[in-house]
């Protein structure tokens, strides 16, 4: 029984980390119908530049997980401004943004490996006691990666239902040309739907590299989210945030019972067996009921 409840609690931290991800890919999915491929390396580049802020900087790890969270939003903006809004702009087929995505992806990712190499690297972090109830051994650090993993959802589900701006991406969800004619503004819209899964991704590469370790491909693990994402059903951000904790605990569950080995098998093979029977996702809504 303890160890199921440690593999529960672990599949829960991991859960939060994936749902940061697979959110982005449903908020970016929801407005634009395309999948950002961008996101393995946004991650990646948000992870090194907390590694850094800490190795060369001498940051705190609250200041230096601030200077990625800023440089990855600053490098997610970018992508939007040079790479998807002149395909937007001359209305370019969507598979067009996805390739597009796959180039700043392998771009990122081969220049932070250029600059660091391709090692893995441990993240310099204290290394905090677990804690212990009833036999059962509960990470400090599972438990803050889930708290404020939860945290960040929480003021991106307020910002989005309670606030002006938040009504205005829900608009443009549904119909983006309607919304754009009613007064809102499509490019401050992109920006701000970027600016979000800047900070997504940069708090996920944070701490999935202090729970594992940060290296150049890191970001391949954003797949991960993609599947929770489908799972779920692609483009409700609760949905999303439902598919992560299933596939998060699933993997622990697996890794602890069975064998690691086979954890990516079961992943993919219960994505598949849900589309068989639920072709929109667990919580698949209609096009016009996104978000």
């Amino acid at each position: 029984m303890e160890l199921f409840i440690q593999q529960l609690v672990s599949g829960i931290s991991i859960g939060a980390i994936y749902s940061l991800l697979a959110v982005g890919y449903a908020l970016v999915y929801s407005v634009y119908n395309f999948t950002n491929w961008a996101f393995d390396g946004f991650m990646a580049f948000g992870a090194f530049m907390a590694f850094t802020g800490i190795t060369s900087l001498f940051m705190p790890f609250w200041l230096a997980a601030l200077l990625s969270i800023v440089l990855t939003v600053i490098l997610s903006v970018g992508t939007e401004k040079l790479a998807y809004n002149p395909l937007r702009v001359r209305k370019a087929p969507r598979l067009f943004m996805m390739i597009s995505a796959m180039g700043v992806n392998l771009a990122t990712v081969n220049i932070i490996n250029l600059i660091y190499g391709g090692t893995f690297r441990k993240f310099p972090v204290d290394n905090l006691q677990p804690i212990f109830i009833k036999g059962v051994s509960i990470g400090r650090m599972d438990l803050m990666a889930g708290g404020i993993s939860f945290g960040v959802l929480a003021l991106l589900w307020i910002f989005l239902y309670r606030t002006k701006w938040g009504l205005g991406i829900r608009a443009s969800s549904i119909d983006i040309l309607t919304a754009s004619l009613m007064g809102i503004n499509n490019n401050a819209v992109a920006m701000i739907v970027f600016a979000i899964t800047g900070v997504l991704s940069s708090v996920a590469g944070v701490f999935y590299g202090i729970k594992y370790a940060v290296f150049p491909m890191m970001g391949v693990v954003t797949i991960k989210a993609m599947i929770a994402s489908i799972v779920g059903g692609l483009g409700s951000l609760p949905a999303a945030i439902v598919g992560s904790m299933i596939l998060g605990i699933l993997e622990t569950l697996v890794s602890g019972y069975i064998s690691s080995t086979y954890r990516d098998l079961f992943s993919f093979l219960f994505l598949i067996i849900i589309l068989l029977f639920f072709p929109n996702g667990l919580m698949g809504k209609s096009s016009d009921e996104k978000l």
